[in-house]
């Protein structure tokens, strides 16, 4: 019989072969394959997370375009606006100058 409790028996393999550690060899595999998967984990959810970061910034951008868009359609049909293009383009039509009234 080997002395199991010395480095000797370490590193030449005897406490590996011994009997008692051979009986855990199922224990150690779940717990190896556990530490896999929450490593697994911790990577799939920073991965997440980084595309949940990328799809914000792209959602904040878009609504910057929104409303500079937005803000650019409104000044472009305000009244003053589209009688200025028209007289630009030399068109007949005249700004009325006079309220509308209400017809009863």
């Amino acid at each position: 019989m080997s002395n199991t409790g010395t480095i000797r028996a370490w590193l030449n393999g005897d406490k590996l072969r011994s009997r008692r550690l051979r009986e855990q060899y199922p224990l150690i595999g779940l717990i190896v394959g556990l530490i896999f998967l929450y490593i697994l984990t911790g990577y799939q959810s920073a991965k997440q997370q980084n595309r949940l970061t990328d799809t914000k910034k792209e959602m904040l951008d878009a609504k910057f375009r929104y409303m500079t868009i937005s803000a650019e359609l409104t000044n472009a049909t305000r009244q003053s606006q589209v009688a200025e293009r028209l007289r630009e383009q030399g068109s007949s039509l005249q700004e009325n100058r006079v309220p509308p009234t209400k017809i009863k």
